[in-house]
């Protein structure tokens, strides 16, 4: 077998469950105090993810077609990385700030591991996302075509790719924090199970974008990967399922779980021409007031 072919197949198999364990592994040693404070290492994890995963994109893309490109970057993704992530910050101030003002929560002290609140973290977020997304693609009335506005940004792309992930209405990314935010305040856990609960779905939602033929095998039972999300951006809407964004249980549970054998023909929405560009910006980002 030609070197080629080697190197290709390593990250089909192997980089999912390794990248899986290393972000296992640094939750573990962040909360243990082995990397100092509380999320003061989480940058330079970051960084080195990120890095990774785009050197694998460039070197070996699941389509090249789908590729981050110069333009594409510094036209879209790049004005979108500031302006979602100067939102998400002041959506995370704000909503921390009013609830500590309300002398109600959390309604519960949560008493159990940290370990357990993470999980329980991502089950509940991951739970009201699911269905916020799916009734932003697939309800009826004025509430799911003004739901559908603020996210059909993130899919009006041709492309996937890790970077592409910030692609968004900042409408979007607001009630996006908001909702995952919320299983946290109402049930009043711990630090610890925040920090883990949000770092391991920033990594689910870099590797859910991933233009690399990475598989995550049976762990498709179980969490959002590269295989299932790949086919919520297709284009032919019997494929475009899968609206958890961190965990398939409720995809299971619920009916909307795809994982055809073969990827996406095209991706994208179906009836393209009726969206501005995606690097059209007043336009896109009037869509919601339309």
């Amino acid at each position: 077998m030609s070197d080629t072919r080697v190197a290709a197949r390593w990250p089909r198999y192997l980089f999912y469950p390794l990248a899986l364990a290393a972000t296992l592994a640094f939750i573990h040693a962040s909360v243990g105090g082995w990397l100092g404070p509380l999320g003061q290492a989480y940058p330079a994890y970051l960084l080195a993810m990120i890095a990774t995963m785009v050197a694998l994109e460039r070197m070996l893309p699941m389509r090249r077609e789908w590729n981050m490109t110069r333009s594409s970057f510094l036209r879209r993704d790049l004005p979108m990385l500031v302006v979602n992530g100067a939102t998400i910050a002041a959506t995370t101030y704000a909503v921390t700030w009013l609830a500590g003002r309300h002398a109600g929560l959390p309604l519960h002290r949560s008493t159990l591991p940290w370990q357990a609140e993470a999980v329980c973290a991502v089950l509940l977020s991951d739970f009201l996302w699911y269905w916020v997304h799916r009734y932003s693609h697939e309800g009826r009335g004025p509430l799911a075509r003004w739901l559908w506005k603020t996210h059909a940004i993130h899919h009006l792309p041709g492309e996937v790719y890790v970077f592409m992930h910030v692609v968004g209405h900042p409408i979007n990314s607001a009630y996006v924090r908001v909702l995952l935010m919320l299983p946290a305040i109402l049930f009043g856990f711990s630090p610890a199970a925040v920090f883990a609960a949000s770092v391991f779905g920033g990594f689910q939602g870099l590797v859910s974008h991933f233009n690399v033929d990475a598989r995550a095998g049976w762990f498709n039972r179980l969490l959002v990967g590269t295989e299932l999300h790949r086919f919520h951006h297709s284009a032919d809407r019997d494929e475009a399922g899968n609206y958890g964004a961190t965990v398939s249980v409720w995809d299971q549970l619920f009916g909307s779980y795809r994982l055809p054998a073969a990827a996406p023909r095209r991706l994208g929405v179906d009836d393209r021409a009726r969206y501005p560009g995606d690097r059209q910006w007043g336009r896109l980002l009037g869509l919601p007031f339309k």
